[in-house]
């Protein structure tokens, strides 16, 4: 059996690492747009890479299902952003003993998705795209619905 305070560590490694890979692994960080014009420099760079439509990129990865690398895009971009929260919903109510509610597993859900979402926007280094938050806390609910304590508690 693994004691809570190894659950706890590992929960904080995943934790580390999922952010890690999501805004730094492989990627150019730049801040360049804080001295070289500010908040519409940004917006004026990350504009053709952001998404605020839900479900405009799912269906666009839908719409390429019946190409021979469609199926591929789908699961890595789709499947994959569901999969990837996963073990933070199965984890975080086992490893945080007086939160194991839902409502508190989908707060703190939606607060690091949307932090991982805005830091990849802020350093330019990803894509804003409210369907990767939607696909990501998919992935949360699914991971706590996947936990035992889910079916112990709701609330």
């Amino acid at each position: 059996m693994i004691s809570q305070k190894n659950l706890q560590r590992f929960f904080a490694a995943y934790v580390i690492i999922l952010v890690y890979g999501m805004v730094i692994y492989q990627r150019n960080l730049d801040f360049s747009w804080i001295v070289t014009g500010g908040w519409d420099k940004l917006h004026a760079l990350m504009d053709p890479t952001t998404n605020l439509m839900p479900f405009a990129t799912i269906n666009r990865y839908l719409s390429v299902l019946d190409r021979p690398s469609g199926l591929g895009l789908f699961l890595y971009n789709v499947v994959g952003n569901m999969i990837i929260l996963i073990p933070f919903g199965y984890l975080m109510p086992l490893a945080a003993k007086s939160k194991k509610a839902l409502i508190w597993v989908a707060l703190a859900g939606l607060v690091l998705i949307i932090s991982m979402e805005l830091l990849q926007y802020v350093s330019m280094s990803g894509t804003l795209d409210v369907d990767d938050v939607l696909l990501n806390f998919s992935g949360v609910l699914i991971g706590y619905w996947l936990s035992p304590v889910s079916h112990k508690r709701w609330i």
